[in-house]
């Protein structure tokens, strides 16, 4: 039996449906260009899961196809980015105490005030790396290798209020729901489907929505470019990502409302 705050959850999350699709079927088209922007706790996850996911897995630093290796001690976000990476940051579907190579589970800061410290890894990968494993290697299923894999992906949260972050937009929008997204470890761009976004003008919403929106951008500029962060924050838990010969796993990622600039179309 579900807990009855999972259960309270479901509820608010199914009254949200009906305005979705409303917004959704009542859409335009973007005009593509640089905007201000704040990303909803959805899509403030994919940005997290797609700009260090794959790029700080640290079995593609042993292959050299990480850009992510030669930044670790660097900046490649503002002050305002701390991001977490493990099986225990946070209590979801994709939390455990062991990962599937016996590993005890952890919570590594990946990013600490806008500054890469680490990346993640399985034991093979720490072994030639001369580094510990992090609890972060995980297989399909049993009949799979173990590949370094993520688990929970999270922003920090900030100091902000919405009210404030929506306050201080010139013009520029309100992105919410998450489509798909991709990454590029090698050069470090990125490209995130968003479901709907909700346009801005003198730090108030028009009621005009944008659907879809694609959000594309080289990593630390998108980051580097944050300025505001919410008190609040949100984990979402439902998500599959792949690797290797498509082979997938259990993922979440979340965090708070975040304020940057990003070029949409």
């Amino acid at each position: 039996m579900l807990r009855p705050e999972i259960l309270e959850n479901l509820r608010v999350e199914l009254k949200k449906l009906p305005k979705m699709m409303e917004d959704t079927l009542a859409s335009g088209k973007i005009e593509p260009g640089e905007y201000e922007v704040i990303t909803g706790p959805e899509v403030t996850g994919l940005i997290a899961h797609e700009a260090f996911g794959h790029g700080v897995e640290m079995d593609m630093f042993v292959k050299g196809r990480a850009l992510g290796a030669e930044y670790i001690g660097k900046r490649v976000g503002s002050d305002l980015v701390t991001m977490h990476e493990g099986a225990l940051c946070d209590d979801s579907v994709t939390a455990y105490v062991f990962d599937d190579e016996g590993v005890l589970a952890g919570d590594t800061v990946e990013i600490e005030n806008g500054i890469l410290r680490t990346g993640i890894c399985d034991s093979l990968s720490a072994l030639r790396l001369g580094t510990q494993p992090t609890g972060n290697g995980k297989r399909e299923n049993f009949s799979h290798k173990v590949y370094t894999r993520m688990t929970n992906t999270v922003f920090d949260s900030g100091e902000d209020t919405f009210e404030d972050m929506l306050a201080s937009v010139s013009y520029g929008y309100l992105l919410d729901g998450m489509e798909s997204g991709m990454e590029d470890p090698k050069h470090w761009g990125i490209q995130c489907i968003i479901a709907r976004g909700y346009e801005i003008r003198d730090g108030k919403l028009t009621g005009k929505v944008v659907s879809p929106v694609v959000m594309t951008g080289y990593v630390p500029d998108l980051l580097g470019n944050i300025t505001m962060a919410s008190k609040d924050r949100c984990i979402f838990g439902n998500g599959g990502c792949g690797k290797g010969h498509k082979e997938w796993v259990k993922v979440a990622d979340g965090g708070p409302y975040l304020k940057t600039k990003a070029r949409l179309g």
